[in-house]
């Protein structure tokens, strides 16, 4: 398992060939650039199979950086299989854009993500922060999550949870 928050190599790299100087992007506060975080809003807070099978394709260059608190893809041929287990694994989930920086061609967005599994009668919710960056073309070529699994994933997994309450002791 890989850190979602530690600047390894590969992180360093993305942010290199990633970088915004690097791509003609729109004018700050155009509708082209509205499109694009608006592109971005409809994939997530329609979280649903079909949604993310027709979309992410159109919305993710071939090569990127991905990176969540579980994975890390190069490809978007690689990331659709794993968003779509994801989606799979869930009744209902639902993402809240609550704030959007913009600043030098990349994106910011804070969100509040509530996610129902499949088999629970309840409905979790956790706050998390993802970066984007985009390429000439509109599409998404750096996307970084940042949040936090454990109250919503890893307090499920009796032995984890245990752990989990253990270092929270100790530290």
């Amino acid at each position: 398992m890989h850190s979602q928050s530690k600047p390894d190599t590969s992180y360093l790299h993305a942010l290199h060939w990633t970088d915004p100087s690097n791509f003609k992007l729109p004018s700050h506060g155009s509708d082209l650039e509205n499109n694009f975080v608006q592109q971005i809003e409809d994939l997530f807070t329609n979280y649903t199979h079909e949604n993310i099978n027709l979309n992410l394709p159109k919305l993710y260059a071939d090569k990127i950086y991905f990176r969540d608190a579980f994975r890390l893809f190069n490809s978007s041929k690689e990331l659709l299989p794993y968003m779509l287990k994801g989606v799979n694994a869930v009744e209902k989930a639902n993402f809240e854009f609550n704030k959007i920086i913009k600043a030098d061609g990349e994106f910011f967005i804070e969100w509040t993500m509530s996610i129902q599994f499949k088999g629970k009668k309840d409905s979790d919710r956790s706050i998390g922060m993802s970066r984007f960056r985009f390429n000439s073309e509109g599409k998404v070529i750096f996307h970084q999550d940042y949040w936090d699994p454990t109250t919503i994933i890893y307090d499920k997994i009796p032995i984890a949870s245990q752990l989990i309450r253990l270092v929270q002791k100790l530290v």
